[in-house]
């Protein structure tokens, strides 16, 4: 069931569907407890905890109490619409072809303020501005994708419903509500770029990505961010840094970014391929 709703999303995640309707209307069902969660609770992260416990909770009984066949699609729906809401389409793929043609059209000026405003960086020349692209992409590909697929794939719909239940709470109006969710997603996003890290050693150039993870594998103060953009370079085999007057080949980096984070998508289907088969 997780592995047929996953490929689902993968294969509507083209479609012009307009799903940022969708996460408005979630965040709003995942934070109507929020009243009873502050009758049981004084402090924002005992509020919190309340909520992250009741929608783990909805999502083992809705998980493990369907086993009837015809249920089962109505979960299946359940699935697709959570992952469609989450996950939504494929923005990363639709800006980094714009990058590329704005990139082969020469006009830097232009290139630097698409840069700044789709992946949020800036930089003082072409090639230190290529490598701070690639580093952006692979934190929104992680943002955006990845830690959303590691979750789902290991824990299925009650770690969906916690991960979106921090996402919505982190972006609410209660500041210490939300400063809760954000420290408390901070820790997982933790384990989950250590887990995309050794998946990318699978996937990538092991010689490379393996010495940068190994080194700040049980780094508590290492942002998880920085370990994601760290170890995807190191693994796609492109050089951190620019060569000294030489252009970088945005071409061939780009084609190298996609095919590690298409291949490690793959493997993390395997996987969820794996778990239907032994019946977990």
């Amino acid at each position: 069931m997780k592995l047929l709703a996953l490929l689902l999303v993968l294969a509507l995640r083209r479609l012009e569907w307009r799903e940022q309707r969708l996460r408005p209307l979630l965040r709003r069902l995942l934070l109507a407890p929020a009243p009873l969660a502050a009758m049981l609770a004084v402090t924002a992260g005992g509020r919190l905890l309340v909520l992250v416990l009741f929608w783990a909770a909805i999502g083992f009984l809705v998980r493990f109490g369907v086993n009837d066949w015809l249920l089962s699609l109505p979960l299946l729906a359940t699935y697709v619409l959570l992952l469609w809401a989450l996950v939504g389409r494929d923005r990363l793929g639709e800006d980094l072809n714009e990058y590329l043609r704005r990139w082969y059209l020469h006009e830097p000026q232009e290139l630097a303020v698409f840069a700044r405003e789709r992946f949020g960086v800036e930089a003082d020349s072409p090639g230190a501005l290529h490598r701070a692209v690639l580093r952006a992409l692979f934190v929104r590909a992680f943002r955006e994708n990845y830690a959303w697929i590691i979750v789902f794939a290991l824990t299925g719909l009650p770690g969906l419903l916690v991960l979106a239940l921090l996402d919505a709470a982190g972006n609410g109006n209660e500041p210490l509500l939300a400063r809760e969710a954000q420290d408390m997603r901070a820790r997982l996003d933790w384990l989950l770029a250590r887990l995309l890290g050794v998946t990318l050693r699978l996937t990538g150039n092991s010689a490379r990505a393996w010495p940068m993870l190994d080194n700040r594998l049980l780094d508590d103060e290492d942002p998880a961010e920085e370990l994601v953009a760290a170890v995807c370079v190191a693994a796609a085999g492109v050089s951190p840094q620019a060569p000294e007057g030489e252009a970088p080949d945005v071409g061939l980096d780009i084609t190298d970014a996609r095919g590690l984070l298409l291949r490690t998508q793959v493997v993390w289907i395997m996987l969820m391929a794996v778990s239907v088969i032994i019946g977990f």
